[in-house]
């Protein structure tokens, strides 16, 4: 008997299936996404801080992140003035190693009611327009790039071990109970190059993978798992980039939003599911070839300038560490003098320094009247007998240098820098010829754990 003919098949209730009529957002629905769009443009194209713009080289792309950034800055600095009274340092934009300063959390209030003003005029203009699929993802595209651009920067800068150095002289001779909960993190994660660079590489596969369509969802979840912990140490450890990283992750669950349906499907229902593709780039020949370019841009133009300006890093750090400069050390401030008058030379806080640590690897600590460190770094030429030193929130400052022994050093301003900056005279600190915290090592067994 001939085989009767199957009975049509129901469709596959496990495949990317759209909504009965994707072409038709309700209100709601279109009103929260441009003003998600709003916000999310904002903030990746115009925070000052990572920003894609950075990408052009020859200092174009800082130029660009620079005048994006400006009106919203300025108006940020005004109000903080006008109508927040903020007072002393934070009244002003300044030169800052904190992305968490008082005008920069009023700078995100600016984003946001620009964001709102521009969605309900937005909403005003384009009220006959029933879905912005194509928009959200463009949207998509923006976000993965500027995601995978700050993680390949981030990631990066730890697989060569940079971000967290190792401990320096200043805190090696700091009473553990007079550090800062960020200073403790940074020793614990550099005190183990290793193990910065594996974080590292966690970062950097997260970039690499968002960037590309068939793995951007395993970037996305990966972004956004790598940077919650950044943001609970951040939080915890009072490291001042809360806004930056909180934004990195707000916009990895952007990205990965459409598709949270598919992912409930599979995790907790164990039914097969697939992403939601409506959300990507139109797959055209030409939108495809120009997604690939922008992808190969990123990855060239992110791994090359960061790796040969990291790489050269690392070069003057190990070199400072086998040959360490007769400079290196810890200096205590005896006086500091501009045309034979007291003048003291202030940190960033307008403290005055009471000792300088200039540290083998080319790196600086400047020690408040507080007792609070201010990092920065050094570079001696010893054929032009001056000495640069830089500080946050002092700046740079070139010095001539004079010993009348290998203890004590006198530093004077040279240039324009001579008639405002301060004569210092310095003094080493006698330090301890090794630190147990650095010679402890790795150890595979342990009768018990050392503690001391």
């Amino acid at each position: 008997m001939a085989d009767l003919p199957s009975a049509p098949q129901p469709p596959d209730q496990t495949s990317d299936q759209l909504p009965e009529n994707p072409n038709l957002w309700s209100p709601l629905r279109r009103l929260i996404f441009r003003l998600v769009f709003c916000y999310c443009m904002l903030y990746a194209l115009c925070c000052g801080n990572a920003t894609i713009w950075e990408l052009i080289p020859f200092h174009v792309g800082e130029h660009l992140s620079d005048w994006t950034n400006w009106p919203f800055s300025h108006a940020a600095e005004w109000l903080a003035q006008h109508s927040f009274h903020v007072q002393g340092v934070g009244a002003k934009l300044h030169e800052t190693g904190s992305g968490d300063t008082a005008i920069a959390w009023i700078e995100l209030g600016v984003f946001a009611v620009t964001a709102i003003v521009a969605s309900l005029i937005w909403t005003g203009l384009d009220r006959k327009r029933t879905h912005y699929r194509k928009l959200f993802g463009w949207m998509r595209f923006i976000l993965r790039i500027s995601l995978g651009y700050a993680m390949l920067s981030y990631g990066l800068v730890k697989v060569f071990p940079l971000q967290m150095p190792p401990p320096s002289l200043a805190v090696l001779n700091e009473p553990l109970g007079s550090t800062s909960p960020m200073t403790l993190l940074w020793t614990l994660i550099g005190l183990n190059p290793v193990y910065e660079m594996v974080c590292g590489l966690a970062e950097v596969a997260a970039g690499v993978l968002i960037l590309f369509r068939r793995t951007a969802l395993a970037g996305a979840l990966l972004t956004a798992f790598v940077v919650s912990n950044v943001v609970l140490y951040n939080f915890f450890f009072d490291v001042p980039v809360k806004i930056f990283a909180s934004h990195l992750l707000l916009l990895a669950i952007v990205v990965i939003a459409p598709d949270v349906p598919a992912l409930l499907r599979f995790f907790f229902l164990h039914k097969p599911a697939v992403p939601t593709g409506s959300w990507m780039l139109p797959e055209k020949k030409r939108v495809l070839r120009i997604e690939t370019c922008v992808i190969v841009v990123v990855l060239l133009l992110t791994s090359g300038m960061n790796g040969y300006e990291f790489t050269k890093s690392i070069q003057r750090s190990r070199e400072g560490l086998v040959h360490p400069s007769p400079f290196a050390g810890i200096w205590r401030l005896d006086a500091a003098t501009l045309n034979g008058q007291p003048k003291p030379y202030l940190t960033g806080d307008g403290l005055p320094m009471t000792a300088l640590s200039l540290e083998p690897t080319g790196r600086v600590m400047a020690r408040a009247s507080d007792n609070a460190l201010w990092r920065g770094g050094w570079k001696l030429d010893t054929k032009k007998h001056a000495l640069f030193v830089y500080s946050v929130g002092h700046g740079g400052v070139d010095y001539s240098y004079a010993q009348s022994d290998a203890n004590h050093l006198v530093l004077t301003p040279t240039g324009d820098d001579a008639r405002k900056e301060s004569v210092l005279n310095l003094t080493r600190v006698p330090l301890p010829a090794s630190y147990p915290l650095e010679t402890r090592g790795f150890h595979l067994i342990n009768e018990w754990g050392l503690e001391r």
